[in-house]
């Protein structure tokens, strides 16, 4: 398993680059575009080429590209539907362009409307984004934390989508804090250990591609998507533990989604590096390309 945390890129790719190192980083996740806007960003091919090259250079892989928070495929509002798929798909385009290897998204919410309804968009949107991507990327759907009328939530339900849409390059990201916040104990040996299985039975572990590696001090089942550091919530030490030795996921990327800052960064890849039975990363300069 690899590990990384979502960097930003507001400041330029050298320094996303440069402050994935310093975290210790060996694969990392990104926005695209603004994640709080349905603003599409022009394509700088200048720029993104750096990138795919600099990020070669220094050995980071994958690269998630996450959508934007606003998207929401499962909504019956046409104009939003509209916006959400435009979004996904320019991400996907931005991802085959530039050689990234995944693009993950939310699902959104079904909010009043039937959800057979709103499931059979879903896959429909689905098929229809895969089908109109260029060739590369694999788009990942993220399990969610179970608040209101949302998909996702449940195992069965994300192995659902995968079957009706029946494409291999639509995969799984699966994240702890999420999983807890639904009702899936990923804490104890025994409940890691039905997780693990109910993995296999709906989605199958060559389909998970990717872990959001967050900790949290919501209850369990209390459906409330917060994050917090790796082992010092409620799923903890060992659950993470458990959950990174497990050896049907050492194929996948697993990414820190916790409280920011350079510093914390860092330790929660130490941490999860820790657990896993890794050695340290090694350190970078802020300079990429000139190691510490």
């Amino acid at each position: 398993m690899k590990f990384g945390v979502h960097v930003g890129v507001g400041k330029g790719f050298a320094k996303t680059v440069d402050e994935a190192l310093a975290a210790g980083c060996e694969c990392i996740q990104i926005f695209a575009g603004n994640p709080r806007a349905f603003r599409i960003a022009a394509y700088d091919a200048g720029e993104w080429d750096a990138f795919r090259v600099l990020r070669a250079e220094r050995g980071i892989a994958p690269v998630i590209i996450h959508t934007s928070y606003l998207i929401n495929l499962a909504t019956s509002d046409a104009a939003l539907h509209k916006k959400s798929v435009a979004l996904v798909a320019h991400d996907l385009e931005v991802a085959a362009k530039a050689g990234i290897e995944f693009v993950n998204t939310h699902l959104g919410s079904y909010g009043d409307q039937p959800r057979a309804k709103g499931f059979a968009r879903i896959c429909a949107t689905i098929e229809r984004l895969i089908d109109k991507a260029p060739p590369g990327p694999m788009l990942l759907l993220e399990n969610s934390a179970g608040a209101g009328n949302v998909c996702g939530a449940k195992l069965d339900e994300l192995g659902a989508i995968l079957r009706m849409v029946g494409s291999s390059r639509v995969g799984v990201c699966l994240d702890t804090a999420h999983a807890w916040a639904s009702g899936y104990d990923v804490a104890s040996a025994k409940g890691v250990n039905a997780f693990l299985v109910e993995i296999e039975r709906h989605i199958g572990f060559d389909r998970v591609r990717a872990l959001h590696l967050n900790d949290t001090q919501v209850a369990l089942g209390g459906r409330q998507d917060r994050h917090w550091h790796v082992g010092q919530g409620l799923i903890g030490e060992a659950g993470f533990r458990r959950l990174l030795c497990a050896p049907q996921l050492a194929h996948v990327a697993g990414v820190c989604e916790t409280p920011k800052s350079p510093e914390l960064d860092a330790l929660n890849v130490a941490t999860v590096r820790r657990l896993a039975g890794r050695r340290p990363a090694k350190r970078a300069s802020k300079r990429a390309g000139r190691p510490a």
